[in-house]
């Protein structure tokens, strides 16, 4: 597989750490680097003067994941905002409902033509407990409401959605009903000894790089596992022998 379809989060590091750790990557990835993912408190700490400076630093593509969700108009003019940075994919929430992805879409055709905008649709941090607190869903609900919200993305023509491993199923067969197809990018990423250990952060719902790709997940969310690893290079060993 090799690491074009890894991307690193730089979630909860400082500036200088993200730097020290992507120079390390660098080394390691032997002219190979894999997509780095920045999240929303870093960008907001650095602003977008940050996107390209690690692109043309590390010569890397950019996963700018802001989530956004707002009225149609304030996310349209937010994607507007973005305007000209080196950007291969953006995140939108896919339960801003109809409306709001068209005006993401036609902000993204406008400013950000060379961006995939992605469709977050249940983050991995829920579990059973929170659909049945936020959304009244029990246990038998969650899957046909994941199936609306791929929906939406597929109806809309969006170039990809980010969900679970879980849920990777079901969408290839939303695929195979629409005849369309999404990118399928998958956190919650943990290696099998992590698992083993119970080592998975504020993820409930995860998987092992194998079994994600198994189950047909284009690209892989890897953040704490490679960030805060001491074995960076075995780590990166057993990625390339996917």
């Amino acid at each position: 597989m090799g690491l074009k379809k890894i991307i690193v989060a730089l979630d909860n590091m400082k500036r200088e750490d993200a730097e020290v750790f992507l120079t390390k990557l660098q080394k390691q990835s032997l002219d190979e680097m894999p997509m780095v993912k920045i999240g929303l408190e870093m960008f907001l700490k650095h602003g977008p003067s940050l996107v390209t400076e690690i692109h043309e630093k590390y010569n890397t593509p950019i996963f700018l994941d802001l989530k956004l969700h707002d009225i149609p108009n304030t996310v349209h003019k937010a994607i507007l905002s973005l305007e000209g940075l080196p950007i291969k994919f953006l995140t939108i929430h896919l339960s801003g409902g109809v409306k709001m992805i068209e005006k993401a879409i036609e902000a993204q055709k406008l400013a950000l033509p060379h961006t995939d905008l992605l469709g977050v649709s249940f983050l991995t941090s829920l579990g059973a407990e929170d659909f049945n607190q936020i959304w009244d869903i029990g246990t038998d609900g969650i899957s046909a409401a994941f199936e609306r919200l791929i929906n939406l993305a597929l109806e809309t023509n969006l170039a990809g959605v980010v969900s679970s491993v879980n849920e990777v199923e079901l969408i290839k067969e939303l695929e195979s009903r629409s005849s369309k197809s999404l990118i399928k990018v998958t956190p919650g990423i943990r290696f099998e000894d992590e698992i083993k250990e119970g080592q998975l952060g504020d993820q409930k719902r995860v998987a092992s790089p194998s079994e994600a790709l198994k189950n047909g997940s284009n690209f892989l969310v890897i953040g704490r596992s490679l960030t805060q690893t001491t074995s960076l290079d075995k780590r990166m060993d057993q990625l390339r022998q996917l």
